[in-house]
């Protein structure tokens, strides 16, 4: 009974980790399709995630740095391998509210992240200009 017990705990850790490799490869191949779409002067693509003890979620932003506007948004919430990013046309607007239409508190850390990136990639541009 021994080898059985193991060998099945052999084929979760298998299953979890294709299920996982999956997710990391959808990820991916979003973040280059919006690359290559959003590709124009003063667009901005970031990132942000947030992990809660069940559920979490990735956000990806395209801001416009000229207008200080968010123009597009997508969105992975839940706490399956198998989410997959949606639209939200909710959180395009100012820079500056979108943390506040967050639906969820993990959006809202997931953007809060996010916003934090754009600071830090645009530091050295505003000190300069």
């Amino acid at each position: 009974m021994n080898w059985q017990i193991a060998s099945l705990l052999v084929a979760c850790f298998a299953v979890a980790g294709v299920l996982s490799y999956r997710q990391h490869m959808h990820y991916a191949r979003v973040v280059n399709t919006i690359a290559t779409e959003e590709n124009r002067r003063g667009a901005l693509l970031v990132t942000g995630r947030a992990k809660g003890k069940l559920r979490g979620a990735v956000v990806l932003l395209v801001i416009d740095r000229r207008e200080d506007v968010v123009t597009r948004a997508l969105v992975m919430e839940g706490a399956s391998v198998f989410g997959r990013f949606r639209e939200r046309p909710e959180f395009t607007g100012p820079v500056r509210t979108v943390e506040d239409r967050a639906p969820s508190r993990a959006t809202a850390k997931a953007v809060a992240e996010a916003l934090k990136m754009v600071s830090r990639l645009t530091a050295g541009q505003r000190a300069a200009a």
